[in-house]
């Protein structure tokens, strides 16, 4: 079995890389210095030895006559430099023999730095020490040192670039290092905003798909969204209990009610019909008299019609039957019952276009719907055309119905449901969806179906369709998940 990663705190994640690239620094520092260091020393010995040669010589002038006397000291001033010193020679009369080296331009520092450093930093006094060199002929030769700070200022200047430019690396090497580490550490934080938007949505797949997090922090943050969405399931799932209970609640009154008006109602409505037959029979020759009963008959007659629209209204399936005792209803026979309210409304409503757009795959009369989830489409869709019939003020309405197979099977995949207009719109829709009849109760329909439920208005509308007005959606499962009552959550 794979183990599991270690989880980290992220202090130590964004600076355990950092304190390696810290300790790298400073000991290329100490390198860079020891180098230096070792450098100077070696400088310090040649231009001691210079020094040196150049004492014994001016020693050693008096027997050497003057060409050779200078061009030794120039040669000797070449083979090795004085550190800090300058070394000139004047003749009696003034005139200078003997010239201090030109300084050697740094590879390393502009010209510009120690300019600067000098104008910020000037050099102290300039200091010298002087003395007579005796010749074998002739007025003595003066020789004259010079304390030098140009070349103790390049050399200042180097080690301070030196050291510099390893701090420059060292901090550029941490910034690198911190920056590779935050990334690493927070590259979960796009799931987790992908969870968090999926909860806005209240799409919870998002969630469920959160791996372990490598930092202790985020898998705090990750395991505080596994327990909102699994609250939130539960929650969801009781309030589908809920909202199929009050649905079932509903069905079964007006179940209650379409057979009270069948049995009740509608026998008593026969026999005054038959009571007004009789009675029509009874003044035939009176044509006052019959004209008044057969008005009466055909109101009784109206009245019964506008029962039978009121009993399918209330019972959309019919009595119960074979649909009943199965708890399905065949797909086509949805479709049909979907045209018929279509038809219904075209009947009625001249000035509006209504018309039903089916796409439906092949071998569509094999397929078996839930009762409910037909029932539930069945009555949004009464709804939503009311809707737009009555209050919308659209010249066009389309109720569309698309089923969406699985791949693993007929009975399994998802139904597509719109009903859109080219209305008014609708002012107010978040309030709207918070009352329990119209929108609301169509949401809580949908959502207890273990469905999803839309609502695109106005330049929603507009991005979404060729038409102005109102598109209401749902998605809905073919086999919805079962409402079960579930036991309170683990404190």
């Amino acid at each position: 079995m794979k183990s599991r990663r270690a989880l980290l705190d992220l202090p130590r994640l964004v600076m355990r890389r950092a304190v390696l690239v810290g300790l790298v620094t400073i000991l290329l520092a100490l390198v860079v210095g020891l180098y230096r260091a070792q450098d100077a020393i070696d400088d310090e010995v040649e231009a001691a030895m210079t020094l040196a040669a150049i004492m014994a010589r001016l020693g050693t002038l008096s027997a050497i006559d003057d060409t050779n006397a200078v061009e030794s000291l120039r040669v000797l001033q070449a083979d090795g430099r004085l550190r800090h010193l300058e070394l000139e020679l004047h003749t009696a009369d003034g005139r200078r023999l003997l010239s201090p080296p030109a300084e050697p331009a740094s590879a390393v520092l502009p010209e510009s730095l120690g300019q600067l450093h000098r104008r910020l930093l000037p050099a102290p006094d300039r200091r010298s020490v002087s003395w007579l060199v005796a010749r074998p002929s002739g007025p003595p030769w003066t020789a004259t040192l010079h304390a030098s700070s140009e070349g103790e200022r390049r050399e200042a200047l180097a080690d301070l670039a030196g050291i510099f430019g390893v701090l420059l690396g060292g901090i550029a090497g941490l910034l690198l290092v911190m920056r590779w580490n935050m990334r690493r550490a927070f590259a979960p934080l796009a799931e987790l905003l992908d969870a968090i938007g999926g909860i806005e949505r209240q799409a919870l797949e998002p969630v469920r798909r959160l791996p372990t997090m490598p930092i202790r922090e985020l898998e705090s943050i990750a395991m505080a969204l596994r327990h909102l969405a699994a609250g939130l399931e539960q929650a969801e799932a009781r309030r589908r209990l809920l909202s199929q209970k009050v649905h079932t609640l509903q069905e079964d009154e007006r179940t209650r009610l379409a057979r009270e008006l069948h049995d009740e109602f509608g026998q008593r409505l026969t026999a005054l019909r038959f009571d007004a037959a009789w009675l029509a029979r009874q003044v035939a020759d009176q044509p006052e008299l019959l004209g008044v009963v057969q008005g009466m008959s055909a109101r009784c007659a109206e009245v019964q019609q506008d029962i039978r629209q009121m009993l399918v209204d209330l019972r959309p399936f019919g009595p119960a039957g074979s649909e009943a005792a199965t708890g399905t209803l065949p797909l086509d026979r949805l479709c049909a019952m979907l045209e018929a309210l279509v038809q219904g409304w075209r009947d009625t409503r001249s000035a509006t276009t209504f018309s039903l757009t089916l796409d439906l795959p092949p071998g569509r009369e094999a397929i078996e719907l839930p009762l409910d989830l037909a029932l539930t489409v069945y009555r949004i869709s009464q709804e939503a055309l009311t809707n737009a019939a009555r209050h919308a003020q659209a010249r066009h309405i389309t109720l569309q119905l698309r089923l969406e197979p699985a791949p693993d099977g007929p009975d399994r995949g998802w139904l597509h449901w719109s009903v859109r207009d080219d209305g008014v719109g609708l002012a107010g829709a978040a309030a709207a969806l918070q009352r329990g009849n119209g929108l609301g109760g169509m949401q809580e329909r949908v959502w207890a179906q273990g469905g999803e439920w839309q609502v695109l208005d106005g330049e929603n509308v507009r991005l979404d369709t060729e038409w102005p007005g109102l598109l209401l959606r749902a998605r809905l499962p073919l086999n919805p998940p079962p409402a079960t009552p579930l036991s309170d959550p683990a404190p």
